[in-house]
């Protein structure tokens, strides 16, 4: 027995060893998890605070539309090499819009060009904005730039009068303007000598706005951490 000693030692020491080495591994481990868990507590907590304080409408972000003008969005399809962008920036709060628009390529001058409110994606809808065309609007060409006042939606200047009469008066095709705009069921269409239906036109969709990337490519980074630290201890 005396002369086993030695070795009962080693294998005491071993076994010591080793619930340390676990214990130390263990450890690691749950504060990893530990830390993952509270990135995305945060993450989810300033994803739910934005959600919770949104911005006032008295206080409301202008949000800005953009429509890619092309011949295939007009109803029915026309064949035209012409391309164009147009940017609308509305704010509701103010009652104020304005208008950015680039085109080029088409196959005769414009004749036209204003938005078509209010009716899904892939049906025609009437003129909502003054005729024939937005004040300054570039006629008799085939290419152009344009970028306009800031409207005032109160005024009847920046509207079809037929469209304000259908609305039932200026207030009502103000608040159907708006909400056509916001809804997705707006588009700016610009007309020429060959294509008196239309050339070019793009249905308005909002861009995101900055925080709302911002909170998803914060959450995307989170996620993505997470899943890199399960692989490295996998």
């Amino acid at each position: 027995m005396p002369g086993n000693r030695p070795s009962l030692l080693r294998v005491a020491d071993g076994i010591r060893n080793a619930r340390a080495s676990c214990t130390t591994r263990s450890g690691t481990l749950g504060g990893a998890l530990m830390r993952t868990r509270v990135f995305l507590l945060v993450i989810a907590l300033a994803i739910a605070t934005a959600l919770m304080f949104r911005v006032p409408a008295a206080y409301a972000i202008p949000v800005t539309f953009v429509g890619n003008l092309i011949s295939a969005n007009e109803v029915p399809p026309v064949s035209s090499p012409g391309t164009g962008l147009a940017t609308v920036v509305l704010d509701a709060a103010a009652e104020t819009l304005q208008l950015n628009a680039t085109f080029s390529g088409l196959t005769s001058t414009t004749t036209a060009a204003h938005i078509h409110c209010c009716a899904p994606l892939g049906t025609n809808a009437g003129v909502a904005t003054t005729v024939p065309a937005f004040p300054g609007f570039p006629l008799g060409a085939t290419a152009g730039n344009y970028a306009s006042v800031v409207f005032d939606l109160t005024q009847p200047t920046i509207y079809n009068p037929g469209f304000v009469t259908l609305q039932g008066g200026l207030i009502p095709a103000e608040a159907a303007l708006i909400a056509g705009i916001q809804n997705g069921t707006t588009y700016l269409n610009i007309h020429t000598v060959n294509f008196t239906g239309g050339e070019i036109r793009g249905q308005l969709q909002p861009v995101p706005e900055p925080t709302t990337l911002l909170l998803l490519g914060t959450t995307m980074a989170g996620l993505g951490l997470a899943r890199w630290k399960r692989r490295r201890q996998s």
